[in-house]
């Protein structure tokens, strides 16, 4: 009785997936043979991948549609957000503009300006000393407690949401949260920050190297990230089972090239 409901239940839920179609629609211009040929399975083979990439296309853009951004979904690829997300985790996303974060205003414009060029950042972010035992120049990397911008001092907190924005500066989507929502005078920007990290996003720090080059430390983007450059909050997250993404695309050419990989952790 109970095999012959649960046979009866899948005979109807096979009707929802689309490679029931998908087959229906092989078998009419390529019936199955008894004994099939290599090429008989390769066409197979070439249908069902074909027709995987089709439908995870326009499930994907199907998401896209019903969440309002063109990422709905995104990978996290760093420790940068640990204990809230973890490397691996897939992230959900809701193109929503009212983001979360403790405002402030600023009678000037900041979209072409880096972080130290309008605001500071206390404790000072980046210290540098001279090891007594080595006589070496060490640099330390403060945690960010308060950010001062335009004479307001605002304090680093965990209370605004989760965003995605890419940066050209790391070249990749970066999955931080949002802690302060600047309004100047040429338009809406975001200053973020990784829950694990020391520093926000923007602290760009300059120095000079031994080639007289200018590089910035602690840097992940160059500038306040612009509202509509934002891709969507966080509003859910499917635990690691982007690892094998991840295992794929970074961890395995890395180990193979013989490089170390600096974003793995955990399983991925």
């Amino acid at each position: 009785m109970l095999k012959e409901k649960y046979n009866s239940l899948k005979e109807k839920l096979k009707w929802l997936d689309p490679f029931t179609y998908v087959e229906i629609l092989l078998r009419k211009y390529h019936p199955k043979k008894t004994k099939p040929a290599f090429q008989d399975e390769a066409i197979d083979s070439i249908v069902y991948v074909v027709s995987a990439l089709v439908f995870a296309f326009l499930l994907y853009s199907i998401l896209g549609f019903l969440f309002n951004t063109s990422s709905p979904m995104v990978i996290v690829s760093s420790a940068s957000m640990v204990p809230e997300m973890y490397r691996g985790d897939i992230i959900v996303l809701y193109g929503e503009k009212n983001i979360k974060a403790q405002e402030v205003s600023l009678n000037t414009s900041i979209g072409n300006k880096m972080y130290f060029e309008f605001g500071k950042t206390f404790p000072e972010p980046i210290e540098k000393f001279i090891d007594p035992a080595t006589g070496k120049i060490v640099i330390k990397v403060s945690e960010a407690k308060e950010l001062e911008i335009g004479g307001e001092k605002i304090p680093v907190t965990k209370d605004g949401d989760i965003i995605v924005y890419f940066s050209p500066f790391s070249g990749k989507e970066i999955i931080h949260r949002a802690i302060a929502k600047i309004h100047a005078s040429d338009g809406t920007f975001f200053l973020t920050k990784g829950d694990a990290n020391p520093s926000i996003d923007q602290e760009c720090t300059p120095i000079n190297n031994s080639f007289g080059d200018t590089q910035y430390l602690a840097c992940i983007t160059k500038n306040a990230v612009p509202e509509n450059e934002i891709k969507g909050k966080a509003v859910f997250r499917v635990p690691l089972l982007g690892c094998i993404k991840l295992w794929v695309f970074d961890n395995i050419p890395a180990i193979l090239s013989g490089r170390s990989n600096s974003d793995f952790s955990g399983l991925c």
